[in-house]
């Protein structure tokens, strides 16, 4: 018990989130929002830094200071905003490499932040593209995950918040009749995912096929490619010996990280 107690607190440091209900019991993954705030302040911004952005500047367009707060207790909880956190960190580095993964690594950062988006996935997961899912679907789902947690009305909003997250990376598709998709594998999102699933402690072939592959659509066989290409980019080392790849992403943490890291796992 002790040691999962460390664990949970280091899956903390890193920006995962271990609450019941997270950002998607009130929107979306905020998308167009957390885009315009990624383009407009530096790497390094703090969260402060977004809190003048959106409260003070009115960077996001909301029409009353009441809403600027809640959009930025909202983005809070579905990304932290702390540079300190290495999930947020590396997905402002990786989203300046390559802006084309932003959408994916967005739905991938907030997949470890919110219960209630994991929960929704894994219906997704079932799913053959061309699928329809139909909201019920999804209502039910998140009462089979949650059951006796969230009235009726509440489970209704949630289906659309979560549905309206996996339209905007690619999972889904359509505007009111929600169709699976695949999302079109990239480089970024790639190696994103593979960090997120390696800061959680697997390895190896348990990596390779975790959901976090299926998050950014790639198969284990066609993870190496990727993989080696975001090593030429510096975000991670690559070691093969023996018909085994050592996957390493300690280029992107600090020494405490890694130390964290290496302590737990």
């Amino acid at each position: 018990p002790k040691q999962k107690d460390h664990q949970a607190r280091d899956l903390e440091v890193f920006g995962f989130s271990p609450n019941r209900t997270g950002g998607h019991m009130a929107r979306s993954m905020m998308f167009g929002e957390l885009k315009t705030l990624h383009e407009l302040l530096p790497e390094d911004a703090t969260r402060e830094d977004f809190g003048r952005a959106i409260e003070e500047d009115n960077a996001i367009g909301k029409p009353t200071f009441s809403s600027r707060q809640k959009s930025f207790r909202h983005l809070v909880e579905l990304y932290s905003l702390e540079n300190k956190r290495a999930l947020f960190r590396v997905l402002r580095k990786i989203g300046r490499d390559d802006p084309a993964s932003l959408p994916l690594m967005a739905a991938i950062c907030t997949y470890c932040r919110d219960a209630q988006l994991r929960a929704s996935f894994e219906l997704l997961r079932e799913k053959k593209p061309g699928e329809v899912i139909p909201r019920k679907e999804m209502e039910d789902q998140l009462e089979h995950k949650f059951p006796g947690a969230f009235s009726d009305a509440m489970k209704k909003s949630l289906a659309q918040n979560v549905n309206t997250t996996w339209t905007n990376c690619g999972h889904l598709e359509g505007r009111v009749k929600k169709t699976r998709t695949l999302p079109q594998a990239r480089m970024g999102a790639v190696c994103y995912a593979m960090f997120a699933g390696w800061l959680r402690g697997l390895r190896g072939e348990f990596l390779l096929n975790s959901t976090f592959s299926a998050l950014a659509n790639v198969s284990p066989t066609a993870v190496a490619s990727w993989l080696h290409q975001g090593a030429s980019r510096g975000w991670l080392r690559l070691r093969s010996g023996g018909g085994v790849t050592d996957i390493d992403f300690s280029p992107l943490l600090t020494q405490q990280e890694i130390n964290l890291v290496h302590g737990s796992h």
